[in-house]
């Protein structure tokens, strides 16, 4: 294997100053010239890995996260490995599929290699897990208190759906989420659409389902919700419904316009996410936006503090305002 010794010798340099040259640092340009030549003659690929763990510090941070089959994870991975990139570190991305195991795994690799750190999207217990000296930022659930948080404000997310909803003239609310009560997240976005229709008098029912990784299950459910809110639709106009995700949200709407209920008309529908078609464009659906580059944004900031070693008060809890989106599938207001 070539080495920075073999390089020095075909540019008939030392090896300081092949090293001064891979560091960036400024040489003659007739210098720089032979090394380079000289590089690309012996096809010399640099061994990051060991110079890492020469200065006991790594430039790698791990990335874990359920999937990136939804516009949201694709948009907060192309931010996360943006801003990561910027100040000098390389994204590993590991794909959890929501499986604790598979995040274990990925947290035993992490701490085995000596990454610089962890930013982490977990709906399980993996913080449980992790040695609190390796710096680490969750973004949205973190239950130990050790780590960082990066969260969007999900209870407020839930009042403003109901809020917009409200503006739009429903005559009768629902919320369609999980069944699964560990999911903070998701209870507070449930808990702020309650207290706001309670505080504002407001009729409403809520609808639980399954999650969408267990596609059967979650199909057969909503199918169900379906058929009750286009029976609803039948004695009274003008539904509103909140879905605490996009995808639930956008599948929810597809099902009704399949049974020919016209959305907005009948039926009003808001998601949480704030789904992006491309970076310009957004799904038709009207949403709860998150702040997705702030998001990323915070969580990376966070993380190099911890890397560099600046200590807290207190652990970080950022939580980040949401806004709404107006798409086609709820009234314009007047």
């Amino acid at each position: 294997m070539v080495n920075m010794k073999d390089v020095a010798k075909e540019a008939g340099v030392s090896l300081g100053t092949v090293s001064n040259y891979l560091n960036q640092k400024k040489l003659k340009p007739e210098t720089e010239k032979r090394i380079k030549k000289a590089i690309k003659k012996l096809h010399y690929v640099r061994n990051n890995a060991a110079r890492d763990l020469r200065k006991n510090n790594s430039s790698y941070v791990v990335f874990v996260l359920p999937t990136v089959w939804t516009p949201f994870f694709s948009e907060l991975t192309f931010w996360i490995q943006k801003d990561l990139d910027q100040i000098g570190y390389k994204t590993i991305l590991c794909l959890s599929e929501n499986q604790y195991e598979q995040e274990k795994g990925f947290v035993d690799m992490a701490e085995e290699q000596r990454v610089a750190g962890i930013i982490s999207v977990s709906y399980s217990n993996i913080t449980s897990h992790v040695h609190s000296g390796i710096p680490l930022v969750s973004i949205e659930k973190e239950d130990t208190g050790l780590f960082s948080l990066i969260s969007s404000d999900n209870y407020s997310g839930g009042e403003l759906a109901a809020s917009e909803l409200k503006k739009r003239g429903a005559s009768k609310y629902f919320f369609v989420g999980s069944d699964n009560e560990s999911l903070k997240a998701m209870t507070a976005r449930k808990s702020g659409f309650v207290d706001f229709c309670n505080r504002n008098h407001l009729e409403y029912l809520l609808y639980k389902i399954s999650s969408t990784s267990n596609e059967p299950k979650f199909n057969d459910q909503l199918s169900n919700v379906t058929k009750k809110l286009i029976d609803y639709s039948k004695t009274c106009d003008n539904l509103g419904v909140f879905a605490y995700t996009d995808e639930v949200a956008f599948k929810l709407y597809l099902k009704i316009l399949d049974q020919g209920i016209k959305v907005p008309d009948k039926i009003q529908i808001i998601g949480f996410d704030g789904w992006k078609l491309s970076k310009d464009q957004s799904l038709d659906l009207s949403s709860i936006r998150q702040p997705i580059k702030d998001i990323a944004k915070n969580a990376v900031r966070e993380l190099d503090s911890q890397i560099k070693g600046k200590s807290f008060d207190k652990t970080p809890r950022i939580m980040l305002p949401v806004s709404f989106y107006s798409g086609k599938t709820t009234r314009e207001v007047d």
